[in-house]
C-alpha cells in the first residue's frame, strides 16, 4: 500500500508501469545491476499521494497496469478502531488494548481483492502508530495468489527499509520503494506479478544499498 510507483527492471516481466519466503534471511550488499544509482532513485522518489479524513489516514502504495489490468493498493490506518470492526479471538486469549487498525486495499482491475470477505478483509488491528505489523502477503483472485495476475505487498518493520527487489525465475526484476503513512511507523511497498511470471526471491534494501533482507518462499 509509491507516489503511485515502482520502477521496473525489465519490461519483459510483462508489467507497465506506474507505480517476502523459504524464510531465509540474509544481509549483505546489493545484487548485481543495483547501481548507487538505483538506491538514490529511492531516497529521493516523489512524495506519495496521501488523502486524510478524520479518522483514517490513507497513502498510494503503488498503481498501473500489467498486460490489460490495472492495479491499484492503498495503505489505511484508522487512528481509532472503526463501528462495525470486532477483534475476535480465541477464548481464554486476553485481547490487547487495540487502539486502531490498519488496512491493505488491493484492486485488480478495479475490484478490490477479498472484498468477498467485507469492509475489513485484509485488515489488522495494532495498539498504536508505532507498532507495525511486519506482514507479508501474495494476493490475486485464484489459487491464493500462486498464479494468474496477482500482488505481493509488504509491510516492512525496520524504518531504514526504502525500497524492495522482487527477482523473477527468469532472471528480471522489480523494483519498488517502501511508502510510509506520515507520523506513524506504518509502511509499505507494491509489486505487481504478470500471467506465466513466478517468484525466485525478495530483498529488502536501505536508501544506500545495503540488503536487509532475503527471502525464498514466495515460489
Amino acid at each position: 500500500m509509491l507516489a503511485g510507483a515502482g520502477v521496473a527492471a525489465a519490461a519483459a516481466t510483462g508489467v507497465a508501469l506506474s507505480g517476502v519466503a523459504s524464510a531465509s534471511t540474509t544481509t549483505g550488499a546489493a545484487p548485481a545491476g543495483l547501481t548507487a544509482a538505483h538506491a538514490a532513485a529511492a531516497a529521493h522518489a516523489a512524495p506519495a499521494a496521501v488523502s486524510a479524513q478524520p479518522n483514517v489516514v490513507s497513502v498510494l502504495v503503488g498503481q498501473g497496469r500489467m498486460g490489460g489490468v490495472t492495479w491499484k493498493v492503498d495503505l489505511e490506518y484508522y487512528r481509532h478502531l472503526p463501528k462495525g470492526f470486532k477483534v475476535v479471538l480465541p477464548p481464554g486469549i486476553p485481547t490487547p488494548k487495540y487502539t486502531g487498525l490498519v488496512c491493505e486495499r488491493m484492486y485488480l482491475g478495479g475490484v478490490r481483492i477479498d472484498h468477498q470477505g467485507g469492509p475489513w478483509a485484509d485488515c489488522q488491528p495494532v495498539t498504536g502508530p508505532k507498532s507495525p505489523l511486519g506482514d507479508e502477503s501474495l494476493n490475486g483472485f485464484s489459487g491464493k495468489g500462486t498464479y494468474g495476475y496477482r500482488l505481493f505487498v509488504g509491510e516492512p518493520i525496520p524504518r531504514t527499509t526504502a525500497y524492495a527487489v522482487m527477482t523473477f525465475t527468469d532472471g528480471h526484476t522489480y523494483r519498488a520503494r517502501t511508502v510510509r503513512i506520515p507520523g506513524t511507523d506504518f509502511a509499505a511497498f507494491a509489486i505487481p506479478i504478470s500471467k506465466g511470471h513466478y517468484i525466485r526471491s525478495v530483498d529488502t534494501f536501505t536508501a544506500s544499498g545495503h540488503r536487509l533482507t532475503h527471502e525464498t518462499m514466495w515460489h
